[in-house]
């Protein structure tokens, strides 16, 4: 008997561990290889994070029980806390081989396997720890990370909700819950499963994390950050909150806001490529390009095949009126988006030399930039055989003569291809060509309207005022769409005399449409609910217009095209076509840019606008 001994241990059950250790300590004095003071001893230390001390007093008294399956257990405890993770394993699967039953063995093996990247051992390592106790809510809890872990979200989803079950205060098991349910596309279960961890848990970091991650990708940017500050207030140097944050203040279009946090996130962890992509969105949203091109250069020095760093750096170079290095780079925007459906079965082209081939060009991206790039088919009509353009069906009218006139196949998407040997998108078409900032093709018009849109429209426009100006004010809805104004904004331009306004945007909603009847000078303003059934009409309009006042949409491109007045209201953050500062185009002779001072600005650009008019 070692009394020494029983009042250590139980100093050591009450967790009196000052007087555990120094009777564990007075026992070995006395007895130097006994087992159960050298094996108490190891697990107090490794209680105390003593790893490496608690690691050689068990491994002393393991060597002296060989047989002992707990302490074989509690050896490959310190091991894995020390990180030796081949070793732990080595020593739970010990203690198995002497206790097949044992679940903890099974439990903590399948935990050294999914730290160390085995999660297929660790499934099958807590599935058996299960088959013994089917009632451990924790042994679900890791068994369904480790699942989720494998991609399995439907199997880890069913071990998390049995966990719960078993342990409804498991903040855990609603954390990892939400995890898996976002995995399977299920995003308002999750946000409640990560609400319910936080009830539990208040100050789980995990938890509001992932809640605010969710916010964010569900397009709800606002409460996202005030979840994300609820996390820096607890963790201010968490960079993946900070970048978080950065991203959901970038959404509601607060660049201003968000570059900070994006220089925090980089400044604590400078390997955080997606950190480093963000800043330098942020940093061309706020007009300082060439600060964005460098961060898109970091970027690619830690992850040099990130396709939208590749694509906003050429985006970036292109607003600088790089060509040369920004139009190569442009063409990694078909990593992020779905090409022509088979179109890339075919080789591409890239400028070489094609006499005698049948090249296929195919429209991407929306009508605006079929229109403006559709400029660059002339350049290359006389070099094939044959060129098949394929666009959007509602550009086919309106772009039969020009095709016809260039000797250019031309086929709706979605119709059956003709036969080719080359293909390239139409964006591609400047790359391919070579063009720089001053060979752009900018004669125009080189689009009309089709005779018979023509004779659709003559004497149809109506009004008695001595100018007619068409307008457009909203752009197809985008994420962190900013080429938008509210009808409201435009009161200097309908309060202009002698002008009626001719409204061009196929689309107006409700509240526009009651707003536009009502409005003071209502006789002044017309509209084509639903006449308008094509570009072709269009065209036909804005020809028998003075000039045409617009956003950055189609309508702008079409008018630009067809060589008419254009007076193009531009956001501080133009797309990059519009290039910086200059208020002409080289795309459009006739346009006049009129371009926001400040983001959000649109006040001082329609009254740029009206100014102009009225001069």
């Amino acid at each position: 008997m070692h009394p020494v001994f029983d009042r250590a241990y139980s100093a050591h059950r009450d967790g009196r561990l000052d007087d555990a250790e120094r009777g564990y300590r007075a026992t070995l004095d006395l007895d130097p290889a006994h087992v159960d003071a050298l094996h108490l001893l190891g697990v107090l230390r490794h209680q105390q994070g003593q790893h490496e001390e608690a690691a050689d007093l068990v491994r002393r008294a393991a060597d002296l029980r060989p047989q002992d399956a707990a302490l074989q257990l509690n050896l490959g405890n310190a091991l894995k806390a020390l990180g030796r993770l081949d070793q732990a394993i080595e020593r739970f699967r010990n203690a198995l081989t002497l206790a097949p039953t044992f679940p903890m063995a099974h439990y903590n093996l399948g935990n050294a396997y999914a730290l160390a990247g085995r999660h297929e051992d660790a499934v099958d390592a807590f599935q058996k720890s299960l088959r013994l106790q089917p009632m451990d809510a924790s042994s679900h809890v890791n068994l369904g990370n480790a699942l989720h872990a494998l991609g399995r979200h439907r199997e880890a989803a069913d071990s998390f909700r049995r966990a719960l079950e078993l342990r409804p205060g498991h903040a855990g098991a609603h954390n990892n819950m939400g995890m898996a349910l976002n995995a399977l596309g299920s995003a308002t279960e999750a946000g409640a499963h990560f609400r319910a961890a936080l009830k539990i848990e208040p100050r789980f970091v995990a938890a509001r994390f992932n809640l605010a991650n969710t916010l964010d990708a569900t397009g709800q940017h606002e409460q996202a950050v005030t979840e994300f500050e609820a996390v820096l207030a607890m963790q201010s140097s968490l960079p993946p909150a900070l970048f978080g944050l950065g991203n959901a203040l970038a959404s509601l279009g607060r660049h201003a806001e968000a570059r900070p946090r994006f220089e925090r996130a980089v400044g604590l962890d400078p390997a955080f490529a997606l950190a480093w992509l963000s800043l330098g969105a942020a940093h061309h949203a706020l007009g300082a390009h060439d600060a964005a091109v460098r961060a898109f250069d970091q970027a690619l020095r830690l992850r040099p095949d990130l396709p939208m760093a590749h694509m906003n750096r050429g985006v970036a170079l292109l607003t600088l009126g790089d060509f040369k290095r920004g139009l190569p780079e442009y063409e990694w925007r078909l990593e992020n988006a779905a090409a022509a459906p088979d179109a890339t079965a075919l080789p591409r082209w890239n400028g070489e030399p094609i006499e005698g081939k049948t090249l296929f060009l195919h429209a991407e991206q929306g009508f605006g930039d079929t229109l403006q790039f559709v400029r660059f088919v002339e350049q290359v009509a006389g070099r094939a055989v044959r060129i098949v353009l394929e666009v959007q069906p509602q550009l086919l009218s309106l772009l039969a003569p020009t095709a016809e006139q260039w000797r250019v196949t031309l086929i709706p998407q979605g119709a059956p291809r003709p036969r080719a040997d080359l293909q390239c998108p139409l964006l591609s078409l400047p790359f391919a060509l070579g063009t720089e900032l001053d060979t752009i093709p900018a004669r125009t018009p080189y689009l009309q309207a089709p005779a018979a849109s023509r004779r659709t429209w003559r004497g149809s426009l109506g009004g008695h005022a001595k100018r007619k100006l068409g307008l457009a004010w909203s752009g197809r809805a985008q994420r962190q769409e900013n080429r938008s104004l509210p009808l409201a904004a435009l009161e200097p331009l309908f309060a202009l005399a002698g002008i009626d306004w001719i409204v061009l945007q196929p689309s107006l909603t409700d509240e526009e449409r009651a707003a536009l009847d009502r409005h003071p000078r209502a006789k002044n303003i017309h509209r084509f609910d639903g006449r308008i059934r094509d570009f072709a009409d269009t065209a036909a309009i804005i020809e028998r217009l003075d000039g045409v006042v617009s956003v950055d949409t189609a309508i702008a491109h079409l008018t630009g095209a067809l060589g008419k007045p254009l007076w193009l209201m531009l956001p501080f953050a133009a797309d990059w076509r519009w290039f910086t500062d200059n208020r002409s185009s080289p795309w459009y002779p006739s346009a006049r840019l009129v371009r926001q001072p400040r983001p959000g600005a649109w006040q001082e650009v329609v009254e740029d606008v009206a100014a102009a008019l009225r001069a």
